[in-house]
């Protein structure tokens, strides 16, 4: 069993505020909150001090060192220990933990690392998102995503790693399937002291707004949480990324803005110009 906080990696805050026992989800989320808008602060200074690489390193979201096991994800992953945890189709990478979608010959790779609690991720999801889908469509970049899923450990609940196994369900139909539930799953994202991803019920009545995608088969993988090892193992592996929050875009290597210094979404503009640019240099 994982504990429930890691060492700092290469870009953590070690000083942001770590969750009290007893504090209701609504403190943890404002703690949290306090944390973006300090390092937001950080993050002005540096670049005014012309350190931008150092201003890359902090980063602007909602990075934890939490590893956001959950004690249904670790009964779950005791009792399947006999056999191998299945691994939804059309996955990559070592225990299918990466989600590409696009083109395998695009000109670059956009990497997306998030958490479907993560406010700061809706957000850029709606903002960005239908330029991140032309983008796939005309070849510019495929995406491949990796997943997190330490705010149930953060603000407490099991809805990140239950929604990240309905999407490797989603996955499992196919590419596109994922692609299009994880926008309606983050159009219907609850608020950050609600938990309503833990749902399957929700989860399932959710997937009907994607044609196609409430299938039987679907329904039942979501239902009796089929990839919910998957889901912990993909969270579990967040942590060796190297990342210091969600979200966070890599185009080839190099971070996009995706936040602005005041945690809002950057204009889709800026952020096609600097993804060709990315994709030029």
């Amino acid at each position: 069993m994982s504990n429930n906080f890691r060492k700092p990696q290469r870009g953590t805050d070690p000083q942001k505020p770590r969750p009290t026992p007893g504090q209701k989800p609504q403190q943890k989320a404002a703690a949290f909150r306090e944390a973006q808008a300090a390092r937001a602060r950080r993050r002005r200074a540096l670049l005014g001090l012309g350190a931008v690489a150092a201003a890359m390193a902090i980063g602007v979201g909602v990075g934890t060192q939490l590893t956001g096991r959950t004690a249904e994800a670790e009964e779950t992953l005791a009792s399947g220990s006999e056999r191998p945890p299945a691994v939804p189709a059309n996955t990559s990478g070592k225990d299918g933990v990466v989600v590409p979608y696009g083109d395998k010959n695009a000109k670059g790779t956009l990497t997306v690392y998030a958490d479907m609690r993560c406010p700061y991720c809706a957000a850029v999801e709606k903002q960005l998102g239908p330029a991140v889908d032309k983008l796939v469509a005309e070849g510019t970049i495929k995406v491949e995503y990796r997943m997190a899923a330490f705010l149930d450990g953060a603000l407490g609940g099991k809805g990140s790693h239950t929604a990240l196994a309905a999407l490797g369900a989603a996955a499992n139909e196919s590419p596109r399937k994922f692609y299009e539930y994880q926008h309606v799953l983050y159009a219907n994202q609850p608020p950050e002291d609600k938990d309503s991803f833990a749902s399957t019920a929700e989860l399932v009545d959710l997937a009907k707004k994607v044609p196609g995608l409430n299938s039987a088969t679907f329904n039942k993988a979501v239902k009796e949480k089929t990839y919910l090892p998957w889901a912990q193992k993909t969270g579990d592996r967040f942590h060796e990324y190297g990342v210091s929050g969600t979200p966070t875009f890599v185009v080839d290597g190099k971070q996009m803005t995706v936040l602005d210094d005041e945690g809002h979404p950057v204009s889709t503009k800026a952020f096609v110009e600097e993804v060709r640019n990315a994709i030029k240099g």
